[in-house]
């Protein structure tokens, strides 16, 4: 069992560099590196295209504090006095060098403490990120809330006598922080050493106070044991997922209520996102397409078949608008395909399927033993990863590429009542957490 794990680790990290990244694009604007002795002024924060949802950081002017553009909101921080930082706002200001994203959508995760470095927010911030099926090789921003119990954190301050705020030999201003609330704002990167982060770092990182009286470039944290709230930008699917669907307008209503509905939408229903109900809901989609080809699904006129997995039955009854009380839905699995589908007014059906070789075969070896209630917690997250990494290759790839149908020309309904199938996506709902 040790092995197997080992291999299906393996197997995971491979597996996820060779998803696309699809979240919002990180830029940049001059270097680090390039500074020297000289601060050419790279970019103007009022010329930036699009500045909604913009979240951005770099030194201020030539060498004269930092700058932190946070949802939109452009923070710049001085010291020209000692140990005096003043947070001021305003686009009307430039950067010698500035990395900068446009964010509209993050997802929430939980970090918890300690964290006694930037190189552990490195460390951890690579590791959740991994496991929620992000490619480290691209840049991407990233945010973590809470309460801090100690901050250590810099403004830099002009090194030439002609700049306003000069101090004879002081390059930076230090500030000690305790006990505040507020919020990291980071750039995660393992491609831009020496550009917008260290030599020897992937990350830069600045800190806002919540009552936004500070700001500054985060030196050395220390949290304790609270818990911190994690965001990374929403990962968008390649593929388009919406339907459009027809059912009547009430109770006792005519047909004609038009509406879309989304993978969003099934994860609602389901109870949660995983590779199954993706499977099901673009093995649904590519049928749909054959069997009502002006783009609108009448669930009014269609009835299925479903193999028994929750996922596939799920996505079955709430796409189809399939029921077995109605005599429109059943399960079984007598059949190769994940489902067959009929139009019933034309009486076409097809059957579809997912290619072969496409679903790794160690996500099933592996499922097959939590099924039995033999896998550890940390397997099980084990494998939550590895199935989260092929939805990510689903979403990110042609469902004609994935999916092939078939017509059947003789198909007969043949309903079938049977109600021992096993749910087996809640056997393990009681297992501890991996420590």
């Amino acid at each position: 069992m040790k092995k197997l794990v080992l291999i299906l680790v393996s197997i995971a990290f491979s597996f996820q560099s060779s998803i696309a990244q699809n979240t919002p694009k990180v830029h940049t604007k001059g270097a680090m590196k390039d500074m020297g002795t000289t601060y050419p002024l790279e970019i103007w924060l009022d010329t930036l295209p699009d500045k909604s949802n913009s979240f951005a950081m770099g030194p201020y002017d030539k060498m004269k504090g930092e700058i932190t553009v946070f949802d939109g909101k452009p923070f710049f921080a001085t010291a020209f006095v000692k140990d005096k930082g003043v947070v001021s706002q305003s686009w009307d200001i430039r950067s010698p060098f500035f990395v900068y994203s446009n964010v509209k959508d993050w997802e929430e995760f939980y970090l918890d403490g300690p964290i006694n470095s930037t190189q552990e927010i490195q460390e951890k911030v690579a590791a959740l990120a991994i496991s929620k099926g992000y490619d480290l090789k691209e840049p991407f921003a990233f945010r973590i809330a809470g309460k801090f119990n100690q901050i250590t954190a810099h403004i830099v301050t002009p090194r030439s006598p002609e700049i306003e705020g000069y101090r004879p030999d002081v390059k930076s201003q230090k500030f000690f922080l305790e006990n505040n609330n507020g919020e990291l704002l980071g750039f995660y990167s393992e491609q831009h050493q020496g550009i917008f982060t260290g030599s020897n770092s992937f990350v830069h990182i600045h800190f806002l106070k919540n009552d936004q009286t500070f700001m500054g470039h985060l030196d050395e944290i220390t949290t304790g044991t609270h818990s911190y709230k994690l965001y990374l930008p929403k990962k968008h699917a390649l593929v388009k997922t919406v339907m459009q669907v027809n059912d009547t307008d009430f109770s006792k209503g005519r047909l004609g209520n038009i509406q879309n509905i989304d993978l969003d939408d099934l994860v609602k229903f389901h109870g949660h996102l995983c590779d199954g109900l993706v499977v099901g809901h673009l093995a649904l989609q590519r049928a749909m397409q054959e069997l009502y080809p002006d783009g609108i699904v009448d669930r009014t006129n269609t009835r299925i078949v479903s193999k028994a997995s929750p996922c596939l039955t799920d996505a079955a009854i709430y796409i189809t608008g399939g029921r077995y009380q109605f005599n429109t839905f059943y399960i079984s699995n007598n059949m190769d395909a994940l489902f067959t589908v009929q139009r019933m007014d034309t009486q076409k059906a097809v059957a579809v399927q997912m290619k072969k070789g496409l679903k790794p075969m160690e996500i099933d070896q592996l499922g097959a033993l939590a099924v039995k209630g033999e896998l550890s917690a940390c397997d099980l997250d084990i494998l939550k990863g590895m199935e989260d990494n092929f939805t990510q290759l689903l979403l990110s790839t042609d469902p004609k590429d994935n999916f092939t149908l078939s017509e059947i020309t003789d198909f007969i309904w043949s309903p079938v009542l049977k109600n021992d199938y096993i749910k087996t996506d809640i056997l393990n709902k009681n297992k501890t957490k991996c420590q």
